[in-house]
């Protein structure tokens, strides 16, 4: 998520997608890949530009609401996208969200000036961090808007395991980036697939310093047969606020769900300030695990 320097719109998204398959022996195999640039105007919420990767024929998006309801007009304008979880499903279905969060680049700058007098109230008890008398609702209700100042984010790359992540390019100053991981594998035992899964949001400071904005892992059971979630447990690694806390438990709400039902039953039933809509992002996410798992299956 970057913007050319001193401007607030538009917003430039480019995202990368890859599916790696690691043998026994170490030995990794690129298996999918997709790509995605979409240029949005923040102001208007509307999607200006839309390019993905391999292209898909007939898919028009430029004009459609780049948050609320753009999921609705990746459905509409490519239904072949969601069902199989195609990596080109996967990286549109986070526009939404890394629209919004490319806000935080603009207050953290600075570049909204005294966002005290911008107008702007969070929605009351959407979420925990944003509870009726929260530090966050708290300070904007006072006048003071508080802003997430997130610690220096330590490196994810692994030099033993450089096929680990695909390559990035750098952030700029002023730059955000939302990464994802998902791995599945087989339960040692034979009985079930287990998930391993985490995002982080991070911003770049003005001194070129990377910090983390939100940072989740989780860990699940799925019945290989059924696509059934036995368990599901998340750690929070990094949140802004004091109250986000609270919404990790939600993620056990997960267990007896399919990967097949999570991309509506996770948005219709978690919501309120038991819940957290990043995280609620990362559970969602894992759905793309029923692409994954005939792929094990087959290995």
């Amino acid at each position: 998520m970057t913007r050319d320097p001193g401007s607030l719109d538009p917003v430039y998204l480019a995202g990368r997608a890859r599916d790696l398959k690691t043998a026994g022996d170490g030995t990794a195999t690129e298996i999918g890949r997709a790509t995605m640039q979409a240029t949005v105007e923040l102001i208007a919420r509307v999607i200006q530009r839309m390019d993905v990767v391999p292209a898909v024929p007939g898919m028009h998006l430029v004009g459609a609401p780049a948050m609320s309801g753009f999921r609705a007009a990746v459905d509409k304008a490519a239904p072949q996208l969601r069902p199989p979880r195609d990596l080109r499903y996967t990286l549109l279905d986070d526009v939404p969200v890394a629209t919004l969060i490319s806000g935080h680049a603009l207050s953290a700058s600075g570049a909204l000036g005294n966002t005290a007098k911008s107008g702007y109230l969070p929605v009351a008890d959407q979420c925990a961090g944003f509870v009726t008398g929260g530090l966050l609702m708290s300070s904007f209700e006072a006048g003071d808007p508080a802003v997430v100042t997130g610690p220096e984010a330590p490196e994810l790359d692994d030099p033993v395991d450089p096929f680990a992540w695909h390559e990035m390019v750098p952030l700029p100053a002023h730059g955000m980036r939302r990464r994802r991981r998902l791995d599945v594998y087989r339960n040692p035992d034979g009985s079930d697939v287990l998930i391993d899964a985490m995002f982080r949001d991070s911003y770049v400071r003005d001194d070129g310093i990377e910090t983390i904005i939100h940072e989740y892992t989780l860990e699940a059971a799925v019945d290989s047969d059924t696509g059934t979630i036995l368990r599901s447990k998340a750690v929070p690694r990094v949140l802004p606020w004091q109250e986000c806390p609270g919404a990790v438990a939600s993620a056990s709400r997960l267990t007896g769900m399919r990967l097949d039902e999570l991309h509506f039953r996770v948005r219709h039933e978690l919501h309120g300030t038991s819940t957290c809509t990043h995280l609620n992002d990362l559970l969602r996410s894992i759905a793309d695990a029923a692409a994954l798992i005939p792929l094990l299956q087959a290995a």
